[in-house]
């Protein structure tokens, strides 16, 4: 077929051009294991980054509220990227949110299991003020929060989320001292004005021994549940009788 080679303007000949390589997919040749696990720690890096993220976010908001904390100041705690932090929560909104309905979610669950423990009206409103001043004393950073949110702790929330486990804590409560006072054990009222009353003087007296620095949980937990016992048992009834 003779010579290929082309002839420019010049006269002279150009050699023929060679095609550049084929570009590596770096995933060629992966196999599905060899995917999965890189996918696997992918997962576990992003894990890692939102909990850190997470925590970070407790302190500054438990320090400054909602208002005050800034996402810059938020990955400066993490020692994080802002990047970092925003591939992680759309915003500074969705990650007080996220905070709030885990930490609510959590709460609720101890408490209700502590309900759960015992048949004995008095003594599930002991076991359940325990795992609830618990919960606190392990939180500090979140119990904070809700006291610069500056929210009563008796007003439903108005968000979805924090208002269903607002609803659940507060119905098994309402629960709890009505089966009370139908067993004579608590002195007869409306249980879910006298719900709220102690969940809100609750909070309200295990935040304040927090501030005060007392790291004494269970010192705290004897001195609540020696006041509530005195609002809500009948004085007819003996303690030892009830179990």
């Amino acid at each position: 077929m003779g010579d290929q080679r082309r002839v420019s303007t010049d006269g002279t000949r150009n050699e023929p051009r060679k095609k550049a390589p084929a570009r590596r997919n770096p995933e060629a040749g992966q196999g599905p294991a060899r995917k999965a696990a890189s996918s696997r720690l992918e997962d576990a890096r992003s894990r890692m980054y939102r909990d850190l993220i997470f925590e970070a976010a407790e302190c500054v908001f438990g320090a400054k509220g909602f208002e005050g904390a800034t996402m810059q100041q938020i990955a400066a705690e993490a020692g994080v990227s802002l990047k970092t932090v925003y591939a992680s929560y759309p915003g500074k909104q969705e990650l007080y949110t996220a905070i709030m309905l885990a930490r609510g979610r959590a709460m609720y669950e101890a408490v209700r299991d502590a309900y759960a423990s015992t048949d004995q009206p008095i003594e599930r409103l002991v076991r359940g003020t325990r795992a609830f001043v618990a919960f606190l004393f392990a939180h500090e950073d979140w119990s904070r929060i809700h006291v610069r949110s500056q929210t009563s702790w008796a007003i439903r929330p108005a968000e979805a989320g924090t208002a269903e486990l607002w609803d659940l804590g507060h119905r098994a409560h309402v629960d709890m001292l009505r089966q009370g006072m139908e067993a004579g054990v608590f002195c007869e009222d409306d249980p879910d004005e006298l719900a709220l009353m102690l969940q809100t003087m609750t909070r309200i007296q295990v935040v304040h021994a927090i501030e005060r620095g007392e790291a004494d949980s269970e010192a705290v937990a004897d001195r609540l549940v020696a006041r509530l016992l005195r609002l809500t048992r009948n004085p007819g009834v003996d303690l030892r009788e009830t179990g």
